[in-house]
């Protein structure tokens, strides 16, 4: 799998982009806050639907940009057949500025619907659901923030492993999204509950549905997480010198079994729910679920988060990086496109030359960079390399 055409309007500082693309490694290089990063974006996006750098999604619209709107376009050559992905990205409310500033921010001259959507996807030319533009395109990223995996936050655990398994399974997105928001109507009911405006059994109904949710969530989630370990302890050893094994460890809020199967989890969280409805009303949030789970990283047993050293975290990282590789690859059939955001200048030489020849063997790779000296020279001489100024590609070939 591989992206033939990547076309840009208004995104971001790109006013427009026009890049022919082809398998291989393509790199990008320049100078802090020219647009690298925005380039993978894009294309995270249109696999993804999500920005993995915005906040918003207003916030990839270009300022100028007439009527404020966004588009990203990408032809995508897969096993069996070739695909146009197409989002276009509506600001409903464009910024405005000082006069002082200098910054000129256009009218809109179009008037949009009130509930209009602010985001609209095409697959062939057809207008699609955000379900049906998800995965038509597979990604693996690897930014800086991803070597802080083991480090970070839980919510920066579950989201490495809901962004891979939205894009192998549909029905998967579709279950988060669900989830979502019953854990939001149910939050909000218990707090209405707590001030004697609601009755508790009010509950019983958001129960089961952030129950039936729940487990198909933790299933496919505990599945990942045993694929990913058929290949991270291999990674963390090869990187270590063979002195470290690596376990990851799913840790969800919910009381699990393995032996369970999914009728019997239904009832197991049922009752684990009533054991803590009280709890719950009183604080006012939902207290079980896979909103709460994270992951653990055992090497030679030790938690890496509370005990690990800067380079054994990182280590860690990588290799659950590269055990997403494979189970994505596994799950599909279809190897990922690859993307790496200057990535290479956050590790050692040992750690750098280790992944460089990892994704080196994947049949597109993006990366970008401000320094092309940590390079081999061989990966320099075959690679589409393009140096990004202010928005602009000029390329190097």
């Amino acid at each position: 799998m591989y992206l033939s055409r990547l076309t840009l309007s208004d995104f971001r500082n790109y006013k427009q982009l026009e890049l022919p693309l082809g398998p291989g490694v393509f790199l990008f290089h320049g100078d802090n806050a020219q647009g690298k990063t925005n380039l993978l974006e894009a294309v995270s996006m249109l696999a993804t639907a999500t920005s993995f750098h915005a906040s918003s999604d207003r916030e990839v619209v270009n300022w100028s940009a007439p009527d404020h709107v966004a588009r990203l376009d990408g032809v995508v050559r897969r096993r069996e057949d070739s695909i146009e992905l197409e989002i276009l990205i509506l600001d409903p409310t464009p910024p405005t500025f000082a006069p002082s500033s200098g910054v000129t921010v256009s009218p809109r001259s179009i008037e949009l619907p009130a509930h209009a959507p602010r985001k609209r996807y095409k697959v062939n030319g057809a207008p699609k659901r955000t379900i049906d533009l998800i995965g038509q395109m597979k990604v693996v990223m690897f930014a800086p923030s991803d070597l802080h995996l083991v480090d970070g936050g839980p919510e920066e655990r579950r989201r490495f492993l809901d962004r891979a398994l939205c894009q192998v399974q549909p029905r998967y997105s579709m279950a988060l999204v669900k989830y979502r928001k019953v854990v939001a109507q149910r939050s909000a009911l218990l707090k209405r509950i707590r001030e004697n405006q609601e009755d508790p059994k009010m509950l019983n109904y958001l129960d089961e549905q952030q129950i039936q949710l729940a487990n198909q969530i933790i299933y496919e989630r505990r599945r990942m997480v045993d694929a990913l370990n058929e290949q991270a302890n291999h990674f963390q050893q090869t990187i270590s010198g063979g002195r470290e094994q690596l376990q990851i460890v799913y840790r969800p809020s919910f009381k699990v079994e393995s032996s369970w199967s999914l009728s019997e989890a239904s009832q197991q969280y049922q009752e684990q729910l009533r054991e803590i409805r009280k709890k719950e009303i009183m604080q006012g949030v939902c207290l079980r679920g896979p909103h709460r789970d994270d992951l653990e990283f055992l090497v030679n047993g030790v938690n890496m988060l509370s005990y690990g050293s800067r380079g054994q975290q990182r280590t860690a990282a990588l290799a659950a990086k590269l055990a997403e590789l494979s189970f994505m690859h596994t799950s599909t059939g279809d190897q990922p496109i690859l993307l790496l955001d200057d990535v290479f200048s956050e590790l050692d030489a040992s750690r750098r030359e280790y992944l460089l020849g990892q994704v080196a063997r994947y049949e597109q790779v993006m990366l970008t960079s401000t320094d092309l000296e940590s390079f081999p020279a061989d990966m320099l001489q075959r690679s589409h390399r393009y140096q990004v100024v202010g928005g602009e590609l000029r390329g190097e070939d």
